[in-house]
Order: structure tokens, then C-alpha cells, then sequence
């Protein structure tokens, strides 16, 4: 009878170690959970380049822990002197960089500088090769392989730009991200004074539209107005603005080719309609839309 009970009790046993899941599987499953059912397996070749890319980074860790490289501490400090060791590879690439500055000092003519410089790049292969023996580069397993849903780990919310901003601890930007004082917000001083003296109705119509890139339309049902009004405005201050830039860029001494294709054109803008209606037109970054239909000609 008591043997019967233990042959019951090893049976048992069995069952329960062959049923027991290892705990390295077990995190891989966690690892490969995803809430989205429906998601396709994962492709067996990611997988496997995957794992090459793992098994070459562990093999250069344990490399580095066996043979690491020479710390600034074991460098005896006469690293110049006869007596202190020096490596035969050291000492050919020092060999090999004073022959190079050898015939660099001698070379007069065209063809003996260009073989300075085929020994020049000669020996930047050389370096960029040891380099790169102590680099554990990407293979091509794309970057969103495996990733989290958006929204999985963070919220969305926390995503934001002005979120990021305070995350990086960068608190001006947001405590100046206002019309009354975006003035704040570039570091040219001129520009900055230009626009403080703005009127206040001025500099709202100017953060919401170039700021906050808001239409013509949605401003003027924020502020009880026209669509035309708000275009007004805009025009005011435009003409207002550029003509004062106009005049600080003529008293600079040096000019970058934006700013001179702003003075030429508002020049051109100056002599045709004059100091009231001189204005230079916005830049129209889309392509212009095709005509849909047949032209008069065709008709």
C-alpha cells in the first residue's frame, strides 16, 4: 500500500515539473504582451537579427572585462621617457605620423602633396578601423520594432511640448508664451523693442495669427469681429513693422542674404506705393493649386 502511495506521489510530481514553465520564458512572454490582440506575429527574421545583435553586444562587453583598455591611472606619468614601455603598434603609428609630417614639409610640387594626402587618408582609415573595433553599431532591425503603443507607458498629455519644456526644467519660454510678453521671447533686442511698443489689440492679432498659427476667421470670433478687421489689422502692423526693420537694416554695416532680399524688395515696395502703402508680402510656402477644368482658350 505504501509503495502504491509513492508511485501516486512521483506521478504527481512529474505532472507538476513538466507542467512548471521556466522563468526566463515566462519574462520573454511577459516582455512579447501586447494589449492589441489582433497584431500580427512577429517576423522570425527581426527575431533572429535581433538576437545576433544582443549576442555581438554581450561578446564586446565580455571582451572589454577581459582585456579592458588602459586607464588614464596606469599611464606612468614620464610616458615620453626611454623607460617607459611602449607597444610595437604605438610606436608604428608614431613612426608612420612622422613620416607623414616629413614629406608634407618637403613636398613642393602637385604630385608630391598629393601623396601627402593619399598617406593622410591612409592613416584616418587606420584610425576610424581600430575605432570602430570598440563600437557596437545597429543592425537593420528597424527602431519601432517591438515598441509600446503611444500613450502605453506616458500619457499623451505628458508629450507635449510644453511638457517637454518642463520636464527639461526650461520655464521661460512658457512663462513669456503670452501676447503682452512674447516680446521676451527672441533675443534680438531691436526686435524686441518693436514689438513691445505694439498696441495691446496689435500684439494679440500678432500671437494668435504667427504664434499660435490660428486663421483670420477663428481670431475674429474670439474677439467679437470681422474677418476683414482682423485682416486689417494685420495689415497695420506689417507695414508698421517692416517699415522700422527697413530702416535699422539700412544702418547696419553687414547684411545676410535674407535681410537683403527684405531691403531690396521693400525698396522696390517703397518707390512704387510709397512710405504708406510699402509693404512686402508674405512668403506663400505651398504650391499653388491647378485649375481644375478647361481655360477660356480651350473653351
Amino acid at each position: 500500500m505504501d509503495e502504491e502511495q509513492n508511485d501516486l506521489w512521483l506521478e504527481e510530481e512529474s505532472e507538476e515539473n513538466a507542467e512548471e514553465i521556466p522563468w526566463t520564458e515566462s519574462i520573454l512572454d511577459f516582455a512579447d504582451w501586447n494589449q492589441d490582440e489582433d497584431t500580427p506575429v512577429c517576423d522570425e527574421e527581426l527575431e533572429e537579427a535581433l538576437a545576433e545583435e544582443r549576442n555581438a553586444a554581450l561578446e564586446s562587453e565580455l571582451e572589454q572585462d577581459e582585456h579592458p583598455l588602459e586607464a588614464e591611472n596606469d599611464i606612468p606619468e614620464d610616458a615620453d621617457s626611454a623607460e617607459s614601455p611602449i607597444s610595437l603598434n604605438t610606436l608604428r603609428q608614431q613612426m608612420d605620423e612622422t613620416a607623414v609630417e616629413r614629406i608634407s614639409l618637403a613636398a613642393r610640387t602637385e604630385t608630391d602633396f598629393s601623396v601627402v594626402i593619399g598617406e593622410m587618408d591612409r592613416l584616418d582609415r587606420n584610425r576610424e578601423r581600430r575605432e570602430r573595433y570598440h563600437e557596437n553599431l545597429r543592425g537593420d532591425v528597424p527602431l519601432e520594432y517591438k515598441k509600446a503603443n503611444y500613450g502605453l507607458v506616458f500619457p499623451e498629455w505628458l508629450n507635449t511640448p510644453e511638457q517637454q519644456l518642463l520636464g527639461k526644467g526650461s520655464f521661460l519660454d512658457l512663462i513669456f508664451d503670452c501676447p503682452y510678453e512674447m516680446h521676451q521671447l527672441t533675443a534680438d533686442p531691436f526686435l524686441s523693442k518693436i514689438v513691445e511698443r505694439l498696441k495691446d489689440e496689435h500684439k494679440e492679432v500678432l500671437y494668435f495669427l504667427s504664434l499660435q498659427l490660428y486663421s483670420t476667421v477663428k481670431v475674429a470670433v474670439m474677439r467679437g469681429q470681422s474677418d476683414r478687421n482682423i485682416r486689417k489689422l494685420r495689415d497695420t502692423y506689417t507695414r508698421k513693422l517692416q517699415h522700422q526693420l527697413y530702416e535699422h537694416l539700412l544702418r547696419k554695416n553687414s547684411l545676410t542674404l535674407r535681410e537683403k532680399e527684405f531691403v531690396a524688395l521693400y525698396a522696390a515696395s517703397l518707390e512704387q506705393s510709397g512710405k504708406s502703402a510699402a509693404k512686402v508680402k508674405r512668403e506663400n510656402k505651398t504650391p499653388p493649386r491647378k485649375k481644375s477644368g478647361l481655360t477660356e482658350s480651350e473653351k
